[in-house]
């Protein structure tokens, strides 16, 4: 596999920075798939961002406005373009699924991560048609295998060892996660007693593991960004902070509902995860790294534990295409 060409710089301009990130994608994987992933990326990415910051987050303050008709209307509209983003957030999500699946089918033979994934759209496909502990239980399944076999990939690649961490905590996150959520159908269909006095420490484990893949994100990926990008990632953190320390039981519920943490360890853990994390994207977006901006901001709007198959899918490209690289991009061991 080729490596990428010479990132675009933050400073060219608009048309010869999309083509060359068109010619970038292009260098993973040939040129059909490099500029279709080029096409779907940003729109999925503006999709995913919907989806997060409008239908999960936004919304959520319906209980603190004012109900004049005019907050209604006002409501009603933000919702409704919510439900749009979360709509195409799916629909190419999906896409980028099944682009997936054909990339590690036909052009590298990789059917122990292409079958999983097509096991995991087919039972969320079937969802309406099959009892739920069997849907359930089928897509549970393939969604760990389909983690695992990343995992692996990632464990095996030729990277030095900082990078590997980095993306294998991310994937142990949501390993951990998926497992908490597949225990009660588990439990339930081998008539278990339960729920297992394990199943609350390991969503807190994996709820660890998100901050602390931030800290390795960074560590690997952006601790040289530039004092534009510190300031920036402080703001962000400064703005949560802010709202923890004024509300910190409201602050926690609207995470809980925008992104599936709980705020369990300390807040000033989060504090430091989010400027990190917010260091580590713009300083590649600065630096013309599209890749892994696209990828975090991925993983950012799959959130911890998430609830939506689609969500899922967020966090399971985002993996993906970390794995394929960027600066860092690499083949795997064979």
């Amino acid at each position: 596999m080729n490596g990428m060409s010479r990132p675009a710089t933050w400073d060219a301009e608009p048309a010869r920075q999309r083509a060359g990130d068109r010619r970038n994608v292009g260098n993973l994987f040939g040129d059909f798939w490099g500029d279709f992933f080029a096409m779907l990326a940003p729109g999925l990415i503006a999709a995913a961002l919907v989806d997060w910051l409008v239908t999960r987050t936004l919304t959520r303050f319906a209980i603190f406005i004012p109900k004049t008709p005019e907050m209604i209307i006002g409501y009603q509209w933000l919702n409704g373009s919510g439900q749009v983003g979360s709509t195409m957030a799916a629909f190419l999500a999906l896409l980028g699924v099944g682009a997936m699946v054909v990339i590690e089918w036909r052009t590298r033979q990789a059917w122990w991560l292409a079958l999983p994934i097509v096991g995991l759209v087919i039972m969320a496909g079937l969802a309406p048609f099959l009892p739920p502990a069997i849907e359930l239980s089928g897509y549970f399944l393939f969604a760990i295998m389909a983690l695992v076999a990343l995992s692996w990939r990632i464990v095996r690649m030729a990277t030095p060892a900082t990078v590997r961490l980095a993306l294998l905590l991310p994937a142990l996150a949501m390993v951990a996660a998926t497992l908490y959520q597949a225990v009660p159908t588990l439990y339930a269909l081998l008539h278990w007693p339960g729920p297992p006095a394990w199943g609350l420490p390991l969503f807190r484990m994996g709820e660890g593991l998100v901050v602390a893949g931030a800290v390795a994100l960074w560590w690997a990926l952006g601790r040289r960004a530039d004092r534009r990008s510190w300031l920036a990632g402080c703001l962000l953190a400064s703005l949560f902070a802010a709202a923890y320390l004024a509300a910190p039981a409201m602050t926690a519920t609207l995470v809980v509902w925008s992104h599936g943490l709980t705020l369990s360890l300390p807040w000033p853990f989060y504090a430091m995860a989010l400027w990190l994390y917010g260091v580590t994207i713009i300083g590649s977006w600065r630096t013309g790294q599209r890749y892994i901006v696209y990828a975090l901001l991925l993983l950012l709007a799959a959130g911890y534990a998430p609830q939506l198959s689609s969500q899922f899918w967020f966090g399971l490209i985002a993996l993906w295409l970390l794995t394929e690289g960027s600066s860092f991009q690499t083949e795997a061991k064979s």
